[in-house]
């Protein structure tokens, strides 16, 4: 088996159209789902709002997410990937324009909840269609889009500021996806979305499956990752202000080292993912990431906090699509379910993390209130380790009971006695 991974692995790997698509709908998607850091402080302005309710635009989006995560394998397999892909798709712009026009809280956490919502249904088909057409390289497929997702996002804010130093207004930014979605669809429209692969099984009567626990270990291991990530991205600039004492537009300035590195990293783990199996390249990046957090939070000196922001975001950037595509490597033939379950638990940690680092860091202080980003990266390498031991059990035991003849008088033997 492990040979014939490998020999798999060196085949090349083939972009096609559906594939370009993907990438550039995750992008949008992402560049939408990053927009509440550079629009909450002018919503705050115009609509006179206490830090409370900025938070919720970001609870909006990460609350979509969980109840798409819960229920997007069951809406895909009544409705089709197609609908679900271009109905995310244009979807979602329903929310960026909810925002857009909205004069009052209630309207902008409605846009940003549909956004997060009709996003992530997009999202959960992307991921499980590239799992499916691009199989043993379904982490290269993933870890490229989530290149495209980091650009998109890395995108938001420069777009903003640029169209406000031109004059266009903050709320221009989200006319930007608006086009790009309606080009997509005038140039990809009649691309095909393949449906799921059965693989020969169907689900059971009732509609549920049993996953392995190897799946689950793997998933929380993906959940304490987001979680890690997440909480360096939104409370990083705070950390640098706070924490190491500078300004706030050069901490601003700094952050985007770690969306570079973010970019940097999944571009590498792409290429890795093309020669190494990806349950393989876990426990390296998390010991870069794990190696960069403590020198961007213990660190002596500015420039040491500089260097562990771009370390860490080189590392904790993969974990994500890493983690997603070893648990979807223990269920292949339920791409659409491995997809929903990793948008509910990105949805949770994106939803839980920074408001409990928050709370912390009101009743401690944020460089205290950081070490339960210490206590996530660790428990990730606990949940890498105790699945690969699952797997290796679950790939013993299948390849025993293929090991298994019948013979005609009924006995068993295994096919390599004598």
């Amino acid at each position: 088996m492990k040979n014939t991974t490998q020999s798999l692995l060196r085949q090349p790997f083939v972009r096609n159209r559906f594939t370009w698509l993907a990438y550039i709908a995750l992008a949008i998607f992402a560049f939408l789902q990053a927009s509440p850091g550079p629009i909450v402080p002018f919503l705050h302005s115009e609509m006179h709002l206490n830090y409370t309710v900025d938070s919720l635009h970001m609870s909006g989006i990460a609350l979509g997410m969980i109840i798409a995560g819960l229920t997007g394998d069951l809406i895909v397999r009544n409705w089709g990937r197609r609908i679900m892909f271009w109905g995310g798709a244009f979807g979602m712009l329903v929310g960026a324009l909810l925002v857009l026009f909205s004069h009052h809280p209630i309207f902008s956490i409605a846009g940003m909840f549909i956004i997060g919502l009709l996003g992530t249904f997009l999202l959960v088909t992307i991921q499980a269609t590239l799992s499916d057409i691009h199989g043993i390289h379904r982490a290269t497929a993933i870890t490229e889009a989530n290149v495209a997702g980091s650009l998109g996002a890395g995108l938001a804010p420069l777009c903003l500021g640029g169209l406000v130093l031109v004059g266009a207004g903050w709320r221009s930014v989200l006319l930007i996806p608006v086009v790009v979605v309606l080009l997509l669809a005038l140039c990809y429209w009649k691309v095909p979305v393949p449906e799921a692969q059965s693989y020969g099984q169907k689900r059971s009567v009732t509609g549920r499956v049993r996953l392995p626990a190897s799946f689950w270990l793997y998933w929380l291991a993906l959940v304490m990752g987001v979680a890690a990530e997440w909480g360096i991205s939104f409370w990083g600039s705070g950390y640098l202000i706070n924490g190491v004492g500078l300004e706030r537009t050069n901490a601003a300035f700094l952050m985007s080292i770690f969306f570079l590195a973010s970019v940097l990293g999944r571009i590498i783990g792409s290429r890795l993912t093309q020669r190494i199996a990806v349950e393989k390249l876990l426990l390296p990046v998390l010991l870069v990431a794990l190696l960069g957090f403590l020198l961007f939070w213990l660190g002596p000196t500015v420039p040491l906090h500089v260097v562990g922001l771009f370390i860490v975001g080189l590392g904790v950037c993969n974990l994500f699509p890493f983690t997603f595509a070893s648990s979807a490597n223990r269920i292949p033939q339920y791409a659409d379910l491995a997809s929903a379950r990793a948008a509910l638990g990105g949805g949770v940690a994106i939803f839980v993390s920074p408001l409990v680092l928050g709370q912390l860091a009101d009743k401690l202080d944020l460089k205290r209130a950081y070490s339960v980003i210490l206590i996530l990266f660790i428990l990730v390498g606990v949940f890498v380790l105790l699945a690969s031991k699952a797997t290796r059990k679950m790939d013993l035991l299948a390849s025993t009971e293929q090991d298994i003849v019948e013979l005609p008088e009924g006995c068993v033997e295994l096919s390599g006695s004598k």
